[in-house]
C-alpha cells in the first residue's frame, strides 16, 4: 500500500530548500559551461582562468623569444610560431597578446614598453586584441614601405630568354 499522504509542512520546507539553491545551482551550472570545466570535459584540465595559468603552460610549449627581424620572414615566423602554440593550447584571445610580448627581449621589448606607456599602460593593454596587436607588431617590424619594396620586387620578378626554369628557381632558393 502506497501513502498518498502530504505532510503540508514537510512539503513546504522542501520547497523552501529547492528555491534557495536554485540560484547556487544555476550559477554552478553556468561557470561550468563558461570554463568548459563540467563533466562532459572526459577528465581533461579546464581552461586556465588566469593570466598566471596561462602562463605556466604557455612556457611548456617553448615558446621563441622575439628580439628584432633581421628579415620580413622573421615577424611572420614568430607570429606562426605564437598562433601554433595558442591554438594547441586553446589560448583565449584575452591572453594571447600578454603571452606573446613575455617573450619579448631587447628592441623589441623596448619598443613595447614605450608604445604601451604611451597607449595607456596596463589599462589600455587589456584592450588589445591578438588582431590589434599583431596589426602593430608587423608596422614596427615590418613596415609598410619594407611591405611595398617587396611587393614591387615580387610583381617584377621575370624569367630571362636565355634562363631556364630549374636556373630562375633557383634565383630564389
Amino acid at each position: 500500500m502506497v501513502n498518498t499522504r502530504t505532510d503540508t509542512n514537510l512539503s513546504a520546507a522542501v520547497q523552501n530548500a529547492l528555491q534557495a539553491l536554485l540560484p547556487q545551482i544555476r550559477e554552478e551550472i553556468l561557470e561550468e559551461f563558461r570554463t568548459g570545466s563540467g563533466s562532459s570535459n572526459a577528465g581533461g584540465n579546464p581552461p586556465p582562468v588566469t593570466i598566471h595559468t596561462w602562463l605556466e603552460r604557455f612556457n611548456k610549449q617553448k615558446p621563441h623569444s622575439f628580439e628584432k627581424a633581421t628579415a620580413p620572414v622573421d615577424t611572420e615566423n614568430w607570429i606562426s610560431h605564437m598562433e601554433k602554440i595558442f591554438d594547441v593550447m586553446g589560448c583565449e584571445d584575452a591572453f594571447k597578446t600578454r603571452l606573446a610580448v613575455y617573450k619579448f627581449e631587447g628592441n623589441a621589448l623596448a619598443w613595447w614598453k614605450a608604445y604601451k606607456q604611451a597607449k595607456g599602460g596596463d589599462a589600455w593593454l587589456v584592450t588589445v586584441t591578438w588582431a590589434d596587436f599583431k596589426k602593430l607588431f608587423f608596422l614596427q617590424f615590418f613596415p609598410r614601405a619594407e611591405q611595398g619594396r617587396l611587393k614591387r620586387e615580387y610583381h617584377s620578378i621575370r624569367q630571362t630568354s636565355t634562363e631556364t626554369s630549374t636556373e630562375f628557381m633557383q634565383r630564389f632558393i
